[in-house]
């Protein structure tokens, strides 16, 4: 067999027992440690809070270890392959060498031989051609295992040895030559090998602890900063914003994101303490009136025929006034919660519009009330919302539209949209206030009285209808010259036109 073939295999096998040991070792931890580990670690980790960076470090470190671990194994196993190759090749020279010795003498040179071993620090033994030792310069030792020519035997924990064998054909009767070196040498070189990786490897683990440690808190920082500010946030201060300057990772997504909510929550928050202190101020109005009336009837009205009247017609109109407000208050708070209530459906919007116009006649008698173009057309959504929102608008241009003055209500198809166009020929609205008519509570002439402009909601309410049914609204206006609201709304179906 060739030395290369020898190698080869002591090699294979070497590494072969040294993986099946590995993968056992492996198996027996995984199978009967896992559940007790991982039972272990999910109580201590409900009984014991630990840091994000105290599990982050024991994590890294667990698997840095494993493959320190690993890598010490393959470090070991390629180490001690080498010292064998290194051994069998030098027995093997060894064994040319007394071959040729033995060769150039009549008889055996038993005393050069035993020199000669002394001073390699090897055993020499020869064998005749029935296999029977008939030299040996120290004990004959059992050899259980064999690779070919060499073999491995061991006399005691720290005697073992490396045999090696060559057959020859000599004219004394030697048959076969077997060289054996101790390799407690060797086992010194890979203890100390151990050793110094035993060594090298914890202090790794512990400096990958300590600066592992201190990289994850460094890491963590802003999440530490995020949680201050995050406490030092109240009710009455919205106004303070997570740093992300330092921030260039997913935490600096993160502040965005947290900082995009406490936009949403200060915006939210404003308009809410806005929206309670306009409520309080128009519910405060009539509810004066209401006292000062029940004041008045409680002192002198109850005999006074005509204070009693005009006590119970204000008190009537004032109360109408307030359940008006408040509905149109609970019809945005539920709008605000998208717990608007709509019951979408087809229905033909033609129908609706003349309908609408139907009755502003007859209760508006003082403006012309006209419909140029009324196509058939058939939409989805909820019909008496989107009546409510038309009769907003319609509304608004009654009452600030001079008398004698136009309203026109138009729909057309357009593609595959509807538009809904109420057009007035009032006193219009200020480029300044435009911006701002669909604001809650807004009221775009400060002079106009409650009698005539009301609480400012109506505005509100036609917006979030429309944007409900996925719709949109354009105002168009200017003092003296009139407004023009358009309103588009989608998921239209156009039926045969009108003869």
């Amino acid at each position: 067999m060739s030395k290369a073939a020898t190698f080869a295999r002591v090699f294979i096998n070497t590494v072969k027992t040294a993986v099946l040991i590995l993968l056992r070792v492996i198996k027996f931890i995984f199978v009967h440690s896992t559940r007790l580990i991982g039972s272990l670690w999910k109580t201590i980790n409900e009984r014991l809070r630990f840091s994000i960076t105290f599990k982050m470090t024991v994590t890294y470190t667990i698997i840095f270890s494993i493959i320190l671990i690993l890598l010490s194994v393959l470090l070991t196993g390629g180490f001690a392959a080498f010292l064998l190759y290194d051994t069998e090749r030098s027995l093997q020279k060894d064994s040319l060498y007394v071959a040729e010795l033995i060769r150039s003498s009549e008889e055996l040179p038993a005393d050069k031989l035993k020199n000669w071993a002394a001073l390699e620090e090897v055993e020499i033994i020869i064998f005749d051609g029935k296999s029977q030792p008939i030299f040996t310069t120290g004990e004959i030792v059992a050899v259980p295992f064999s690779a070919g020519r060499m073999k491995l035997s061991s006399t005691s924990s720290v005697d073992e040895r490396l045999h090696y064998e060559r057959s020859v054909m000599l004219k004394n009767g030697v048959r076969k030559i077997e060289l054996a070196q101790p390799l407690y040498e060797k086992a010194i070189y890979l203890a100390a090998l151990a050793i110094f990786l035993a060594i090298a490897f914890l202090l790794s683990i512990i400096l990958t602890a300590i600066i592992g440690s201190r990289v994850s808190r460094k890491m963590l920082n802003p999440i530490y900063d995020m949680t201050n500010t995050v406490r030092s946030i109240s009710g009455g201060e919205l106004s303070t914003r997570l740093d992300v300057v330092d921030s260039h990772d997913e935490l600096k997504d993160l502040a965005l994101t947290f900082n995009e909510m406490l936009d949403r929550i200060q915006t939210s928050f404003e308009q809410q303490n806005v929206f309670v202190s306009n409520a309080s101020h128009e519910l405060r109005t009539p509810i004066a009136v209401v006292q000062g009336y029940a004041n008045l009837l409680n002192r002198w009205g109850k005999e006074d025929k005509a204070v009693l009247e005009e006590s119970i017609n204000a008190i009537k109109s004032e109360s109408d006034f307030m359940m008006e407000l408040v509905e149109k208050l609970l019809f945005l708070a539920s709008a605000d919660k998208q717990g608007q209530a709509m019951q979408k459906e087809a229905f033909n919007l033609d129908e609706l519009i003349d309908e609408v116009l139907k009755e502003t006649r007859l209760i508006d008698e003082e403006h012309q009330i006209m419909g140029d173009v009324n196509e058939k057309i058939m939409v989805n959504g909820d019909r008496s919302l989107i009546k409510q929102a038309l009769r907003v608008f319609i509304d608004n241009s009654i009452k600030y539209t001079p008398a004698a003055g136009s309203i026109k209500l138009n729909s057309r198809l357009m593609d595959s949209n509807v538009l809904i166009t109420i057009e007035d020929t009032g006193i219009g609205i200020s480029r300044e206030d435009l911006p701002y008519i669909f604001n809650r509570f807004y009221k775009s002439d400060k002079a106009r009285t409650r009698e005539n402009s009301g609480a400012g909601l109506g505005l509100s309410i036609a917006k979030l209808i429309i944007e409900n049914h996925q719709g949109r609204i354009q105002v168009e206006s200017s003092p003296g010259q009139g407004t023009r609201v358009s309103i588009m709304l989608p998921g239209v179906k156009q039926r045969n036109n009108r003869s």
